[in-house]
């Protein structure tokens, strides 16, 4: 694919998303919420389908071609820097697809009421049936893992180390609150669907194509196409959770684009996957 036309794609994806809040904005990084990423933490006991009951197939269908709109698909964009629980749940996490060469790992951060924090996914990475790209066995579509209960009047946050299995504290931390990423930029988009709620991640440092060092903070530039593919889960926050966040959100027309171009990774997605992956 060339830069034009995954440009010409770019575009295409704001126009219909209705602007990614944050997208392109340079603001001055800091963590509102002071997270810390714990080097000790081990992976929780991952859950298998038939142990969960948990169906990924429903959500199969945002992991394809990319910029694709689902007409009448049923998502309502949410604020992911704004999933408030109003009531309690024992929550869970489901992995869906991933399209990254990195071998990313994903965190969560709790805070009001419930304040505790853990790894969810210590290697997203996946070969088999349905994953996008061949890698590590280490994950199947649909697999799970329990935070637990989270009361109500509760924040959740949740973070992604970006190739931070083989980069460990080098790596690059992106959160869903914008403010908190070092580039600036927006690195997570949630939807809810059928009474969950879909979140991936972009896992590249920087802007659309963007190369060299960032002037503002000395860091590398990683050449991002933006597609936000790397990482997509499943988070269960249960029904009536997800009804007051779409109550207090404003839903986005029927018309609503997939974020989750994992199907048509470009060929630099396809470099770099190789470059980690035959490198461990």
């Amino acid at each position: 694919m060339t830069p034009n036309m995954k440009h010409n794609l770019f575009t295409a994806f704001i126009a219909a998303t209705a602007t990614l809040s944050g997208l392109f904005s340079q603001v001055e990084t800091a963590s509102a919420t002071g997270f810390t990423w714990n080097s000790a933490w081990t992976q929780p006991t991952v859950y298998n389908k038939s142990q969960t009951s948990f169906n990924d197939t429903p959500f199969q269908q945002f992991v394809q071609a990319e910029s694709v709109a689902l007409p009448n698909s049923g998502q309502f964009k949410l604020d992911p820097s704004n999933l408030n629980l109003k009531y309690d749940y024992d929550v869970s996490v489901y992995f869906i697809n991933e399209g990254a060469g990195y071998r990313n790992q994903l965190a969560f951060d709790s805070t009001g009421t419930t304040n505790k924090s853990g790894l969810l996914f210590n290697d997203i990475s996946c070969a088999g049936a349905g994953c996008i790209l061949g890698g590590s066995n280490t994950l199947k579509l649909g697999d799970g893992v329990k935070i637990g209960n989270i009361t109500g009047g509760s924040q959740l946050d949740f973070w992604l180390r970006a190739d931070g299995f083989n980069r460990g504290n080098s790596a690059n931390i992106f959160g869903t609150e914008t403010g908190s990423n070092a580039d600036g930029l927006q690195h997570a988009v949630a939807y809810a669907y059928n009474n969950y709620i879909l979140l991936a991640f972009e896992d590249l440092y920087g802007g659309l194509n963007a190369s060299g060092v960032d002037s503002k903070t000395g860091k590398q530039n990683e050449g991002s196409d933006r597609d936000f593919n790397d990482v997509v889960v499943v988070l269960d926050i249960g029904e009536a959770n997800v009804k007051a966040l779409i109550g207090a959100s404003v839903p986005e027309p029927s018309v609503t684009l997939s974020m989750f171009a994992v199907g048509a990774v470009s060929m630099f997605g396809l470099r770099r996957r190789r470059q980690s992956r035959t490198s461990n």
